[in-house]
């Protein structure tokens, strides 16, 4: 029975899993069917004859000798390692697949990899679209109309050309010039504004100064732009001009801001994805020093609400959650949706006690608690009935960070399984350290 419910639970666990042996052939010895539908085949047969049944077939022959590369280079250091790459499935399709290992030891001593990979071609393809945008950014402002800056040292005199004013809403100021400091000598600017004519200007490489940012706008919102200047200096060494621009990039920075904004988050809810999270936590778990506690949700029975309502209202459901869960979190929690009907919150600074209680009790209750209460059943004039299914929660709290994110998961997701077993609709709690 054990065995059964190990099988159903890998069978139906966002992604794929797989395990192969560290020494010698590289043979798959068990996969979950997760990975065959990644591959689209229709049977483990078919993949065999696909990949050949062995980790180096799974991996784009292109990828191959550098993701051999990265394994060993990660896995010197320690258990754990993270590549990714593309695959090739059985309709000649090409993906792209996050892939999580661990090197584990079993009890006669042999070395075996096990390996979680996910689906990332969308987030692949959004991070694809960022760089494309910021190669756009560069042509965009090189051929904008630029504010631009001649200021001599020995006087102060300070020469601006372009609209300034009709930029920013405002006149310039020292400040906006003289952002790094590149001598001792104090600098008091006369600044005096010209309408742009065309400046061509060769300039070395001396000192060159490149960056973004912003600066308060008539609205009190931020005016972005790019800060490029470079300092001449003469025979003695002493500098003896200030030359730079600024260009405007408040459109380009919001394009940007959006396509991050699209590679990070989850298509249908919003939350974050599941690498943008775990990038996130694992940041957060290795600098934090208050008690924190991640928390693993799961829809109790959302195969049966996609059998019964169809997909759509799966998803409704699934956005429906996430509203919830984002509702019920604090601004500084991440909230995340990890696979399928899978979630995961971590809350740094929540420790065991009432306070978590209440949070996780109110979670469990889930957004349909309502509707499951009501004793008047809708009548069929009122249009279709809606799902509400309930949700179960595992939740592990580190009293003593910092910790690995894999380890706090694990517990977290053990006990996610305890709160199934016991009944589903409720949360269990499980505090380490």
């Amino acid at each position: 029975m054990v065995a059964d419910v190990a099988w159903q639970f890998l069978d139906n666990f966002p992604g794929a899993m797989f395990r192969y042996p560290t020494e010698g052939d590289d043979t798959l010895d068990c996969v979950s069917s997760g990975l065959i539908r990644l591959f689209g085949c229709e049977d483990y047969d078919a993949f065999r004859t696909l990949t050949g049944g062995t980790f180096a077939g799974i991996v784009h022959p292109d990828d191959r000798e550098r993701v051999e590369r990265e394994i060993a280079d990660q896995i010197a250091l320690g258990d754990n390692d993270r590549v990714r790459y593309r695959i090739v499935r059985a309709d000649g399709t090409v993906r792209w697949v996050e892939d999580w290992g661990r090197l584990v030891q079993d009890a006669s001593g042999t070395p075996w990899f096990y390996v979680t990979v996910m689906d990332v071609t969308d987030q692949v393809n959004h991070e694809k679209e960022l760089r494309r945008a910021n190669e756009r950014l560069e042509i965009i402002t090189a051929l904008s109309n630029d504010v631009l800056f001649d200021i001599q040292c020995a006087t102060g005199n300070a020469h601006v050309y372009g609209d300034f004013e009709g930029r920013f809403g405002r006149a310039p100021e020292q400040t906006d010039f003289v952002v790094h400091r590149r001598c001792q000598k104090p600098c008091s600017l006369d600044i005096t504004s010209h309408d742009l004519s065309p400046l061509m200007e060769q300039i070395g490489e001396n000192s060159l100064v490149d960056f973004e940012t912003s600066t308060p706008g008539p609205d009190g919102e931020p005016v972005w732009y790019r800060y490029q200047s470079v300092v001449l200096y003469g025979e003695d060494g002493a500098p003896v001009r200030h030359v730079g621009r600024l260009l405007d990039t408040s459109e380009a920075a919001q394009r940007e801001s959006q396509f991050r904004r699209k590679a990070e988050r989850d298509s249908l809810t919003g939350l974050y994805n599941r690498a943008a999270a775990l990038d996130r936590i694992e940041t957060l778990l290795a600098s934090e020093s208050r008690p924190c506690t991640l928390v693993v949700v799961d829809v109790d029975d959302f195969k049966a609400v996609n059998d019964t309502y169809g997909h759509l209202e799966g998803d409704a459901v699934l956005k429906e959650l996430a509203f919830f869960l984002s509702q019920v979190m604090r601004k500084e929690d991440i909230v995340a949706r990890i696979g399928g009907d899978e979630f995961l919150i971590f809350a740094p600074g929540l420790g065991a006690g009432p306070a978590a209680d209440r949070v996780l009790g109110h979670l469990a209750r889930g957004p349909f608690a309502t509707q499951r209460s009501t004793d008047d059943p809708p009548r069929a004039e009122d249009g279709p009935t809606r799902a509400t299914p309930s949700i179960s929660i595992g939740a592990a709290c580190c009293v003593t960070p910092p910790m690995p994110f894999e380890e706090l998961y694990a517990v977290a997701d053990s006990t996610l399984y305890q709160a199934k077993e016991a009944g589903k609709a409720r949360f269990h709690l499980t505090v380490i350290g």
